[in-house]
C-alpha cells in the first residue's frame, strides 16, 4: 500500500508550493526600483551641475539674477535631493557587494558615502538660500543685493570645512568599497582598479588646477562609476536569491 492509499493521508498539491521567483518578487522589484532611482538621481544632479553657473569660489550676482526665480527651486528640488538620494541609494548597493572579511570595507564605505552625501547635499542647498534672496529684486534692491553678495562671498570660507569634509568622506567611502570589491572579487577587477585610480587622481589634485573641461569630464566619470558599481550591486542582490 502506497502513502497515497493510507487512510487520512493528505498529499499537498505541487501547485500549493509558492514558486521561488514569486516569493522574492517584492525584493526584486525593490532593488530594481532603487537602481532606477539611482540612475534618475544621477541624471538629475548631472543636469543640475551643468545648468548652474560654474563655481570658482565666488557666487556672482549677475549669474544668479540671470536665472531668475529658478535658482532656489532648482537647488531645493533637484540639486540637493539629487546628491542625497544618489549617495544613499549607492550606499545600499555598496552593502550588497559585501562578501567575506572584506565586506567590512563595503559596510564602512557605504556608511561614509551615505552620511557624507546627505550632509553635502544639505550644505550646498543651505549655502545658496541667502544668495537667492539677495538676487531677488522683490526682496532687495539691486544695489543692496550686490552689497549682500559681497558680504556673503567674504564669508564663504566658513562653509569650506563642511563642504570639503563631506567630499572627503564620500571619496574615502567609495575608495573603501572599491578596495573591498577588489579583494572579494564582487566586481570585475578592471572596474575596481579603474575606480580606485579615478578616486586617487581626482581627489588628490585640486580642481582649480585641472581646468573646467577636465573637471566636467571628471564629474561625468564619477557619475558613470557610481552607476556601474550600482549595477553590479544590483546583480549581486538579485543573484543571492
Amino acid at each position: 500500500m502506497t502513502a497515497s492509499e493510507l487512510p487520512g493521508t493528505v498529499i499537498p498539491p505541487a501547485a500549493a508550493a509558492e514558486p521561488v521567483p514569486a516569493r522574492w518578487a517584492p525584493r526584486r522589484v525593490a532593488l530594481v526600483g532603487l537602481f532606477v532611482l539611482l540612475l534618475v538621481s544621477l541624471a538629475g544632479r548631472t543636469g543640475f551641475t551643468f545648468w548652474e553657473p560654474p563655481f570658482d569660489g565666488t557666487v556672482r550676482y549677475d549669474d544668479v539674477r540671470a536665472l531668475g526665480g529658478a535658482y532656489w527651486p532648482m537647488n531645493l528640488y533637484l540639486g540637493g535631493p539629487g546628491y542625497a538620494i544618489s549617495w544613499v541609494a549607492a550606499g545600499v548597493f555598496f552593502v550588497l557587494l559585501a562578501r567575506g572579511r572584506a565586506g567590512v570595507l563595503n559596510l564602512a564605505g557605504a556608511l561614509l558615502a551615505g552620511i557624507g552625501g546627505i550632509l553635502f547635499a544639505l550644505t550646498i542647498t543651505a549655502q545658496v538660500l541667502p544668495f537667492a534672496y539677495a538676487a531677488d529684486p522683490e526682496v532687495l534692491p539691486e544695489a543692496e543685493g550686490r552689497q549682500l553678495f559681497d558680504v556673503l562671498n567674504a564669508h564663504l570660507d566658513r562653509l569650506l570645512p563642511a563642504i570639503i569634509g563631506t567630499q572627503v568622506a564620500i571619496a574615502v567611502g567609495v575608495l573603501l568599497v572599491l578596495v573591498g570589491t577588489l579583494i572579494s572579487k564582487t566586481m570585475p577587477r578592471g572596474l575596481s582598479i579603474t575606480g580606485i585610480a579615478y578616486v586617487v587622481v581626482f581627489v588628490g589634485l585640486p580642481a582649480e588646477s585641472l581646468g573646467a573641461g577636465v573637471v566636467a569630464v571628471g564629474y561625468l566619470l564619477q557619475v558613470t562609476l557610481v552607476a556601474a558599481v550600482g549595477w553590479f550591486g544590483l546583480r549581486a542582490g538579485l543573484g543571492r536569491h
